[in-house]
């Protein structure tokens, strides 16, 4: 597992090989504000959750006030950070004051380092934001080698629990292992996190890693919006993956 989680802060870190200077995290649902059924560490604003819980849970997070909150819309838009504009699924950042973040609740967090700890980038890729290429878009604005970048491939829904319709695969028929058979021809699964390291591994990153963490499968740890949906409630909470350049980590 390329991942590991502190019981501490319940925070999980990526265990890949970034340089000294690259700070990266991803929330999990434990240890915040909110009441259920956001309980209790949610961070999306926009899900039907109180404004102040989501204001204290924020503020817990480390580098709080860095952190530059996206209106993520399922889009292949990337967003160079400092900037007035934050609509967008995707983040780059060159400064220390600039740290990229991104919201899921099943979709893929996609965190991205170079080698030299110059450049950093978060991505939201859901089916549609991977369909459109949100990985290749924001590997070609990070505008370095993409041989000396590492990705880490966050917490995200398994390819067992992602039933999806034919036709929607067809977007990644390029992709034919992470189009798994179903009982119903109509059907099939489709994983995710296979498709964003195949995407990765195409654009020629360097050296890729998965958390291996299921969001709809660990209901204890992560918040799922299809786990949500198929429990009858109609919203869930959000979890972030957070990246940026500290000279002090």
């Amino acid at each position: 597992m390329n991942s590991k989680l502190n019981s501490q802060t319940p925070l999980v870190f990526p265990q890949w090989q970034a340089p000294r200077g690259v700070v990266a995290y991803c929330t999990t649902r434990i240890g915040g504000a909110s009441l259920a059924p956001f309980d209790s560490m949610n961070v999306g604003n926009h899900v039907g959750d109180s404004a102040d819980a989501v204001s204290k849970n924020r503020g817990l997070l480390p580098f709080a006030d860095r952190i530059h909150w996206l209106n993520q819309t399922h889009s292949s838009a990337v967003i160079e950070l400092p900037s007035v504009q934050h609509d967008g699924d995707a983040a780059i950042a060159r400064d220390s004051q600039s740290f990229c973040a991104v919201m899921t609740a099943d979709c893929v967090p996609v965190l991205l380092c170079d080698n030299n700890a110059t450049v950093v980038a978060a991505i939201h890729a859901g089916w549609k934001g991977l369909a459109q290429g949100i990985i290749s878009n924001t590997i070609n604005a990070m505008n370095v080698e993409p041989g000396v970048l590492q990705a880490w491939i966050g917490p995200a829904i398994s390819a067992h629990c992602y039933e999806v319709d034919i036709s929607m695969a067809g977007h990644f028929t390029e992709f034919s292992d992470a189009i798994l058979p179903h009982h119903k021809s109509t059907k099939c699964y489709l994983d995710l996190p296979r498709i964003a390291q195949l995407q990765c591994e195409q654009a020629g990153v360097g050296h890729i890693s998965l958390s291996q963490l299921c969001t709809y499968q660990q209901s204890s740890l992560f918040f799922s919006h299809r786990r949500a949906c198929h429990a009858g409630e109609s919203q869930t909470g959000r979890i972030v993956s957070v990246i940026g350049l500290s000279a002090s980590f």
